[in-house]
């Protein structure tokens, strides 16, 4: 079975580059038991709802996702022990600048041990071109379910489509991304010009840090400033990366900042999700220097995009099928592909307020991460779960102080104004 390689997926498949790997990680932390088989058992049951984790780039001129053959789920599920003194976000650093294996569906899930305490950790990193939001979901929103259960038996194996498309075999466009997609864009007539960036020679830094808040918390200052949830995210991450650049010594100007919004789709695009993610940009108010005017700035700049009425409610984002946030922050990263420059990127998807499950252990915490790439100096993936919110932060520089920067927000943003 096949299906073409679209304009923006040909732009997003180019950003992965051999000296700048370009994906996302999820990591999931359970509180239970589970072993590299029982996650292998899992996987094979659920990797039929996500056909693309078994597919490859395939075809000249024109690609196209194929099967891939030699797929093997055993081969991209993987398991580490981090060592004395190892921690869990230098760990993910060093897979973030490490390429995924292009000769194979662009993806790996690693069971990682004493990430935190005795808890063990599902990691999955994948490529967001995987994932567009209608025929294809991101592997993760199938793999949990709502109440602890056996690992096996709840869907179908994945076997490789008897037939493919005659002349595509054996013509791995991934071995080229870059030739791949520039091919494509001659034979579309140069559609992906602006979309195809230029290899970048020298290796790009991977800087890993995250925070987590109570979502009460944040519930409380949205009261007290008669703002959303939504525009405090945005106020804690515009603290944390001025911070950052502060701590370079570099001047806090106002930022340009991608924020993909989730927007209501019209009947004849059906998608997975019942929406789709939008390319948004705001100037962040980062040389503001006080809390509450940089609050105040960010919902009148929020506030005219909700007025358009076609932005989904995070309410209705939460009720979503399945585990929503590894699709939703997916997508959000494929907004990349709109082209306009910025520094920043930060993506936000709600999550469950119920427990999910991976067979019989509790997912009991989440958070994303997304590479830079282009013009990206700072991302920060914003999800919710249980009524906690993580903030993941991936940086071209170390974000040493990212807990102190948004604690301070917090807290000047809980005082009476």
């Amino acid at each position: 079975m096949s299906d073409p390689v679209s304009v923006a997926e040909a732009a997003l498949l180019a950003r992965d580059q051999a000296q700048q790997p370009w994906q996302q990680a999820f990591v999931c932390l359970l509180d239970g038991d589970l072993t590299r088989q029982d996650l292998i058992d899992r996987v094979t049951d659920r990797i039929g709802f996500a056909p693309r984790f078994a597919r490859v780039v395939a075809g000249w001129p024109r690609p196209v996702w194929v099967d891939d053959d030699g797929f093997s789920v055993a081969g991209h599920v993987r398991e580490h022990t981090l060592g004395a003194g190892e921690r869990l976000q230098e760990w993910l650093a060093g897979r973030l600048a490490t390429p995924l294996d292009r000769a194979h569906p662009l993806w790996q899930a690693w069971l990682v041990h004493g990430a935190a305490g005795a808890m063990p950790a599902v990691v999955v990193l994948s490529h967001p071109a995987l994932v567009d939001g209608y025929d294809h979901v991101h592997l993760l929103q199938e793999l949990f379910d709502d109440g602890p259960g056996p690992l096996g038996g709840g869907g179908t194996s994945w076997r490789p489509a008897s037939e493919r498309d005659p002349g595509w075999a054996g013509l791995l466009g991934l071995d080229d991304p870059l030739g791949a997609v520039k091919g494509l864009a001659g034979s579309l007539g140069g559609m992906l010009e602006n979309a195809v960036r230029t290899i970048a020679a020298s290796p790009r830094g991977h800087h890993v840090a995250g925070v987590e808040v109570d979502l009460a918390t944040l519930a409380g200052i949205r009261r007290r400033h008669g703002c959303t949830t939504h525009d405090v995210l945005v106020a804690l991450v515009t603290a944390g990366f001025r911070g950052w650049l502060l701590d370079q010594g570099a001047g806090a100007g106002d930022e340009v900042a991608l924020v993909p919004l989730a927007v209501t789709e019209p009947d004849v695009l059906e998608s997975a999700i019942g929406c789709r993610v939008a390319p948004e940009w705001i100037a962040l108010p980062v040389s503001e220097p006080s809390s509450v005017q940089r609050l105040a700035i960010i919902t009148s700049l929020t506030r005219a995009r909700l007025d358009t009425g076609v932005s989904v409610p995070a309410r209705d984002l939460v009720d979503l099928a399945g585990f929503a946030p590894p699709t939703l922050h997916s997508l959000a990263a494929g907004t990349v592909a709109a082209g306009r420059p910025h520094r920043v990127l930060l993506s936000n998807a709600p999550g469950p307020a119920q427990p999910r499950y991976l067979g019989r252990a509790r997912v009991t915490g989440l958070y994303s991460l997304l590479a830079t790439t282009d013009a990206q100096q700072f991302t920060a993936s914003v999800s919710s779960y249980r009524g906690r919110v993580t903030i993941g932060v991936v940086a071209t520089a170390p974000a040493t102080h990212l807990a102190r920067d948004v604690s301070a927000e917090l807290g000047a943003l809980r005082v009476e104004h």
